[in-house]
């Protein structure tokens, strides 16, 4: 992938976040309490504006594709600073009226040059003193244009729907109803809740406590045997037009994934009648609504081991709130969906704000529209790339 280097000429894009504090200039900023998720470093910086309430400066070419770690607890904003910094390669420093700024020379001279001079700023507070904090993005073109891009090819490599058919996803009709199964029931209990948490903060909905399963997650060190055993005891756990020996059911039976997945999915049609009950892994069904009716979640406990739990939990719940392909190739995209394809490369400690993004734009927008697969890249892209 391409990386453009910001210049005083020609900044691809900066952004610029100004937060107004109650500190004086020259004051030295206090402890304060931070609790700043693992994410984007761009997210993450400026979350750490807002926490600490310090104004920072960077230009996000030399953050792209940069995570941070969690900073938690009560500490000095530069300490929060560095801790934040520490694996990225980058640098910071703080001119004499208090500004942060993040990178190598270069990048904090040109950051420098665009930022708004000091009496612009105190015209700004005076004339809102009670302003709450702000940020303020001045993106150019071609770094944006790159975003965008890189936004579309990402949707449409993980979006698994025949031509004509909207998207698998939980309906009102059949809610997520997840079962946990394989693990000490304290980690359970967790992954159950962590699961329960992202799928309300996206939107998806969840069924009342006492409900009938149909979201199966098993975690097993003999996955060939326990879903062999299951499929010949359950002869409806493929609700697929495909024969039991079929491509598509030999595929998911003998992949050899740390995770693997199985969608059965219900058809509407226009009216939110039910049409049929298909893994709708190839079918084309135009004009109907395409909802997921039960999910397996079969992890391999060998080929897990070393990932958390709360990558586990982050992964399965993006496998399974959406019916999505999980062997696209995503090249450089911050995604979870990279969690077992990079031994070279740290994953992220959860959903990414792509995944996040992508995932609510899934639930809000109309399941019935033809235009719905262009409709999540332009939430997405507003959320992700403004």
């Amino acid at each position: 992938m391409r990386t453009f280097k910001a210049s005083v000429g020609r900044a691809a894009i900066l952004t610029l976040s100004l937060l107004l504090s109650a500190l004086s200039r020259g004051e030295e900023p206090g402890v304060r309490q931070f609790d700043i998720a693992a994410q984007s470093l761009s997210s993450a910086l400026n979350e750490f504006a807002r926490q600490g309430r310090q104004q920072i400066l960077f230009a996000p070419g030399v953050v792209l594709q940069k995570f941070s770690p969690v900073v938690r607890g009560d500490m000095q904003p530069l300490a929060a600073l560095k801790l934040l910094l520490k694996d990225s390669g980058l640098t910071f420093t703080t001119t004499p009226n208090g500004t942060i700024l993040v990178g190598n020379s270069s990048e904090s001279r040109t950051a420098l040059a665009n930022a708004p001079k000091p009496d612009a700023r105190r015209g700004a507070e005076q004339s809102n003193p009670d302003a709450s904090l702000t940020t303020v993005t001045v993106q150019g073109t071609r770094q944006g244009e790159i975003v965008r891009r890189q936004v579309r090819s990402y949707v449409s490599a993980i979006t698994a729907a025949p031509q004509g058919v909207s998207l698998g996803r939980w309906a009102k009709p059949t809610p997520l109803c997840p079962l946990i199964a394989g693990l000490p029931r304290a980690d359970g209990e967790y992954m159950l809740k962590r699961l329960s948490e992202i799928a309300t903060t996206v939107g998806a909905p969840l069924a009342p406590e006492h409900c009938r399963v149909n979201f199966y997650v098993v975690v097993t060190s003999v996955p060939d045997e326990l879903i062999d055993a299951w499929s010949k005891r359950d002869t409806w756990m493929f609700i697929d037009n495909a024969r039991p020996g079929g491509t598509v059911v030999r595929r998911f039976l003998h992949a050899s994934t740390p995770v693997r997945v199985w969608y059965n999915v219900a058809y509407t049609d226009v009216d939110g009648l039910p049409m049929a009950k298909l893994s709708g892994t190839a079918e084309s069904f135009g004009g109907m609504a395409r909802d997921l009716w039960s999910v397996i979640v079969l992890v391999d406990a060998r080929k897990t081991m070393g990932v958390s739990f709360g990558q586990l939990a982050a992964y399965i719940a993006m496998a399974g709130l959406a019916q999505i392909r999980l062997d696209a190739k995503l090249a450089d995209a911050p995604t979870i969906l990279q969690l077992f394809s990079d031994a070279g490369k740290a994953p992220l400690n959860g959903l990414s704000p792509w995944d996040q993004a992508y995932l609510k734009a899934l639930y809000d927008t109309a399941h019935s529209d033809k235009m719905q697969l262009s409709e999540i890249k332009i939430s997405m892209m507003h959320d992700v790339a403004p």
